[in-house]
């Protein structure tokens, strides 16, 4: 007998760990989620289970876009990304099974939030390993309606209505199973939004394919002229590299300062003819594009070519561009070379040199020099200057009831968020007064995040003994030598290899050859997360990302 919305018991969730008061609660990567689940039953219930549970969701729906009547509609892409499951002991459950009217019952409930997904979350053809690492780094909160408020400040993290990556904590009341299908009978259900931004490390920087192969530009070369049809002066170069990340602080920062990094210009000018000298600089700007990567089938590699998104079934793309800053650059020195005096240009340096920020002008003693032009000739002098360019995320503006907010920079098998620095250098060629040359470069760069200061691992105490006894038993993971080696070891001699002594060598991880090792877990057997050693043990489900189209 189904029952009536008025006689279901009411849910409650509440927090206990200091952000009840929290319009939404926002926690980073191994914060504790604590709290209790409240039921008042409206009339004798009879109660099976009760399930409390932490979810994270991604869903996405992509737009058909056609002529044809026949081909317009959308697709859509679902992912249960997380799903840990809080234990509920026996001694918990009302002993007759059925719940009072009149009294309250409570479920306390404990969850930690991962520092990654489990391996079956995603399980689809990859390009290679990379991907499948970084598809498997837990998301942040992003396009949630619900998530995305503070008060009453609306936060605006820039993404698309096709795209949400979600977080709650979910309750869900048991009460028998279905004659026909067999499956369990949710009687009432109830669940609370929360906000993760996880703890995402600085990496190396991006193999850029300039070109065609994706949308990243390091390097420009354009041939100056006094006017239209005036024979050409030089070739102006303008280089750069990958700069730092964008590193966000903490959630529970008291006084956040500035989110800032530093990127570097190199230019050249190779005059062709030897009383030609160097355009006067103008103005730089700076712009930083924040690109949502989504789509409804799972992506089998790093999205980096903006094409690949745009007039897609099954792939959607949207782009905001925020003004970063708009500086005069007219300071900056050129300084003349003669090769002959001069060793032979060195190789570009990396982008983790450091660079003085007293000046927006870099000395050319600091820097390589950048790669020659293709008109330069060999011997011929040639000018070089360097620029600075200081980049700050847009902060929070008094009055302001929509600000911008920046999330890590992720990847997953639905959804992918990008930043690229988009920079635009004007210069002023001699004589030329009806066009103004621009040069534009485009560098990828990466937004990290803290985590807070109190985020530790916990574990419970029958871990600490397990881990406690194996330290015993096998301290360091010393083994004592085989025979094999022993006795031609004492004769001055040794196998050259462990298949010479009689060994196999074997893998930790024969499943997956040449990677560091990762638990795996059977599809038969309770999957338990690693990365949650709390003392209930919280389980951790994962599935597959399904498509439906309509």
């Amino acid at each position: 007998m189904p029952y009536r919305a008025k006689d279901k018991p009411s849910l409650d969730i509440t927090l206990t760990d200091g952000q009840q008061d929290a319009f939404i609660p926002s926690y980073a990567t191994l914060d504790e989620i604590k709290g209790c689940v409240t039921m008042t039953p409206q009339v004798e219930t009879k109660i099976d289970n009760i399930y409390i549970t932490l979810e994270c969701i991604v869903k996405t729906c992509v737009e058909r876009v056609s002529t044809a009547a026949a081909t317009t509609g959308r697709s859509e892409g679902f992912t249960p990304a997380l799903h840990l499951v809080q234990p509920i002991p026996e001694t918990a459950m009302p002993e007759s099974g059925k719940v009072h009217p009149g009294k309250t019952y409570t479920f306390p409930f404990e969850f930690a939030v991962p520092e990654e997904l489990l391996p079956t979350t995603c399980e689809h053809t990859i390009d290679n390993h990379v991907v499948r690492q970084a598809h498997l780094q837990l998301p942040p909160t992003l396009g949630d309606p619900m998530s995305a408020v503070s008060g009453k400040t609306m936060m605006d993290d820039m993404a698309p209505q096709g795209s949400i990556v979600s977080y709650s904590i979910r309750v869900r009341l048991i009460s028998g199973k279905d004659a026909k299908t067999g499956k369990h009978i949710f009687i009432a259900e109830a669940s609370k939004k929360i906000r993760v931004i996880p703890a995402v490390p600085e990496h190396p920087p991006l193999a850029v394919l300039e070109g065609k192969k994706d949308d990243y530009r390091l390097r420009k070369e354009k041939p100056l002229k006094k006017g239209t049809f005036q024979k050409r002066i030089g070739s102006l170069v303008m280089e750069s590299a990958q700069p730092r990340s964008l590193h966000l602080p903490p959630l529970r920062s008291e006084n956040p300062g500035p989110v800032t990094t530093m990127a570097t210009i190199r230019l050249r000018f190779d005059p062709a003819s030897p009383e030609a000298q160097p355009p006067r600089l103008g103005s730089l700007v700076t712009k930083l594009k924040v690109a949502t990567f989504y789509a409804s089938k799972p992506m089998r590699g790093i999205p980096k070519r903006s094409a690949d998104f745009h007039y897609s079934s099954d792939n959607g793309l949207y782009v905001e561009s925020i003004p970063l800053s708009s500086r005069c650059v007219a300071s900056a020195t050129w300084v003349k070379h003669t090769p002959q005096n001069l060793p032979h240009p060195e190789p570009t340096p990396s982008r983790q040199e450091s660079i003085p920020a007293s000046s927006p002008v870099v000395p050319a003693s600091s820097l390589a020099t950048p790669a020659p032009s293709e008109s330069y000739k060999e011997g011929e002098d040639y000018y070089t200057a360097y620029l600075k360019v200081p980049i700050t995320l847009p902060g929070k503006v008094e009055g302001n009831t929509n600000h911008k907010v920046f999330v890590p920079t992720f990847y997953t098998c639905l959804v992918a968020r990008v930043y690229a620095l988009d920079l635009t250098l004007s210069c002023h060629t001699p004589g030329a007064s009806v066009t103004v040359p621009e040069m534009h470069l485009k560098l990828p760069v990466q937004v990290s995040a803290e985590p807070n200061a109190d985020a530790r691992p916990k574990i419970s105490q029958g871990e600490a003994q397990a881990i406690a006894r194996r330290e015993c038993m096998h301290p360091g993971n010393i083994t004592p030598p085989i025979p094999a080696y022993t006795e031609e070891a004492q004769a001055g001699v040794g196998p050259s290899s462990p298949e010479d002594a009689g060994l196999t060598p074997t893998r930790e991880n024969p499943d997956d050859p040449g990677l560091p090792f990762r638990a795996r877990q059977s599809n038969n057997e309770p999957q338990v997360s690693q990365t949650l050693p709390s003392p209930d043990y919280n389980i951790q489900t994962s599935g597959r990302p399904n498509v439906s189209s309509r």
